[in-house]
């Protein structure tokens, strides 16, 4: 298993820690978001994924229901020099 698939394991059961159903994630390389698909998110899932580490970017709605909500990791102050 590659890094990138280990890195999205851990987010994905953090994020399933939370209570939302996920019904998939994806990650861009490029610039280290995550695509994530639900059916549900309300401010209390934003609130919780906020405290896990991940900051909201975006939501968009499909045609056949499904939310894309854009989520990237924080960059805390300990992590920059």
């Amino acid at each position: 298993m590659s890094k990138l698939q280990e890195e999205i394991q851990v987010w994905r059961k953090k994020i399933e820690m939370v209570g939302i159903d996920i019904k998939s994630l994806d990650q861009d390389v490029e610039t280290n978001r995550f695509k994530l698909k639900t059916k549900l998110m309300n401010q209390h899932f934003i609130n919780e994924l906020d405290k896990i580490g991940l900051q909201l970017i975006n939501i968009k709605g499909t045609f056949n229901g499904k939310l894309v909500v854009l989520l990237e990791p924080k960059v805390s102050s300990q992590d920059t020099p």
